[in-house]
């Protein structure tokens, strides 16, 4: 029996299973190869969209900033819908990808929260999947969710641009849209990342405080397979309030336990304020690391193309303040 067994085996290793074989080694390779994590700690930035990444002389600038940083840093892009003229196609974006790729690594953002309330849950999805398709060559890894838990992300839809199909969209809409991208990016082997909005002693609804938020609308497949879990946090939108880092990103911990933790944006928000404050805000927000086992750092300033762009190597420069807070990083 036993050597009946063996060498039916024997007799199948023929041409079709030598094949099938190398190519389930080939597809496991690529898989493997798409969950690649950034090395740490990630040194991030975020390219906002209040300047255009495909302006090939704004761009020139952004990177000429990026390549004379001391570390690589991960780039946020920050994939803008449109204008009242229409959508913008992934397409148009794929230059600008490749080139900020050349010189570091990529975090790519479909849907900023901002937009969020524009696009129905179908809308959505395609808009990932037109991404993925257009530009996942180039990205590292795919934020499913920005500032998810912020009560901002759903209502009327008369602000939007380009216009929105429908009037509204609900607060069960963008647990949805956040399944369902992360479901996607999961299906195609691909890295994810999920940005809370820490609020918790700010001014907001209770049900959108971000550890309740997440409590009752994260589902635990997302709670154990998010590959990064970050947090968003505008300190001057928050009358100045210095959060426990230590008690936050402990908490996340234990609510997210595979996942790695960090800072996925900080900055101004809507009125700059003096350089004085905003090298403070740098120097701070880079230099966070509680002390949990899966911390990777980030900080992705927000406005980086507007304080940091173009390179300026003054030793009082904005540029400079953030290359120093990189360099630092733990």
């Amino acid at each position: 029996m036993t050597s009946g067994k063996n060498y039916g085996r024997r007799r199948e290793w023929g041409p079709k299973w030598t094949l099938a074989v190398i190519a389930a080694i080939f597809a496991l390779f690529l898989s493997s190869h798409a969950q690649t994590l950034i090395p740490e700690p990630i040194h991030g930035v975020t390219v906002d969209n209040k300047n255009d990444i495909r302006d090939s002389a704004f761009l020139a600038k952004v990177l000429d900033s990026l390549r004379h940083l001391s570390v690589t840093p991960t780039v946020r892009i920050v994939y803008t819908p449109g204008n009242k003229g229409g959508s913008f196609a992934a397409t148009s974006y794929l230059d600008a990808t490749r080139q900020i790729k050349s010189v570091g690594y990529v975090f790519g953002q479909p849907v900023d929260s901002f937009y969020m309330k524009c696009f129905t849950p179908a809308e959505h999805l395609a808009r990932f999947k037109d991404y993925v398709t257009a530009l996942g060559a180039f990205v590292d890894f795919w934020e499913v969710g920005n500032e998810i838990n912020g009560e901002w992300l759903f209502g009327e839809t008369k602000d939007c641009s380009p216009k929105a199909p429908v009037s509204s969209t609900s607060q069960r809409d963008v647990v949805t849209k956040m399944t369902q991208s992360y479901d996607y990016l999961k299906s195609q082997g691909k890295v994810t990342a999920l940005t809370l909005y820490y609020n918790t002693p700010c001014h907001r609804p209770a049900a959108n405080e971000m550890f309740t938020w997440t409590s009752a609308n994260v589902p635990t497949r997302m709670k154990n397979g998010l590959d990064y879990v970050l947090v968003s946090y505008y300190e001057v939108d928050c009358n100045g309030f210095k959060p426990d880092w230590q008690r936050v990103f402990s908490q996340l911990a234990t609510m997210f336990p595979n996942s790695k933790l960090g800072i996925s944006e900080f900055g101004w928000s809507e009125t700059k304020p003096s350089k004085a404050v905003v090298k403070d805000l740098v120097g701070r927000h880079y230099a966070v690391h509680p002390s949990i086992s899966k911390w990777v750092g980030g900080g992705f300033y927000w406005e980086f193309g507007i304080d940091m762009v173009p390179y300026d190597p003054a030793s009082d420069s904005l540029w400079n303040t953030i290359n120093t807070a990189m360099e630092n990083q733990k």
